[in-house]
């Protein structure tokens, strides 16, 4: 038996260096998932995120002068103004912001993005009524105060507009650390913070 001793110790070790290893391997293999992963998930809302911008924007710069013209528009002026240009234009503009809008809180698990977009969202839904209302209304065509009204909703939304962009900047940043293998040494001291983690 003592003859075979060092055949055994060398087959032992060479096993426990082999599953060393692969448990390495795969560890790295996981991280790496993890990192493209999370890289797909921040292209991802990169690309509504921008659009989201972009759209609101845009909205944003057209309904300033909407507001004063639908004040003082006529129920003819109202009609031809509906036909023009100007409203298609901010038509497409408000379904991009609503398709972005959807997408983003489908797909924001942060919680200070999450906030911004609910924020948002909720000021979105109540255009009709809190800003263009008091513009079309009828009874308050010589009163400034509706324009006063309606541009201090669209103040609103641009800061709303705003917070979600000043939340969504830290998601955004791109990783530029690989992930690191892990040293044979390293296990020992991974199992140990493994064990003290709470069940």
């Amino acid at each position: 038996m003592a003859d075979y001793m060092p055949q055994i110790i060398t087959a032992l070790g060479a096993l426990t260096g082999s599953l060393g290893g692969v448990a390495l391997t795969q560890r790295h293999q996981r991280q790496m998932v993890r990192l493209e992963r999370a890289e797909k998930r921040r292209a991802e809302l990169r690309t509504h995120i921008v659009e989201f911008l972009t759209n609101a924007d845009e909205w944003a710069s057209h309904m300033e002068i909407t507001i004063v013209v639908m004040w003082k528009a006529t129920d003819r002026d109202i009609v031809e103004l509906s036909n023009s240009e100007t409203a298609r234009r901010a038509g497409e503009l408000r379904f991009g912001v609503t398709k972005e809008l959807k997408h983003l809180v489908g797909l924001v698990g942060d919680q200070h993005l999450q906030q911004a977009v609910t924020v948002f969202h909720d000021l979105w839904l109540s255009v009709p009524d809190q800003m263009m209302g008091p513009v079309t209304d009828r009874n308050r065509k010589s009163d400034p105060d509706a324009v006063t009204e309606a541009l201090k909703y669209l103040g609103r939304l641009r800061r709303a507009t705003t917070e979600v962009r000043n939340s969504a900047l830290p998601l955004l940043r791109v990783s530029i650390e690989d992930p690191q293998p892990i040293r044979w040494w390293q296990i020992r001291q991974w199992r140990v913070a493994r064990r003290a983690r709470p069940r």
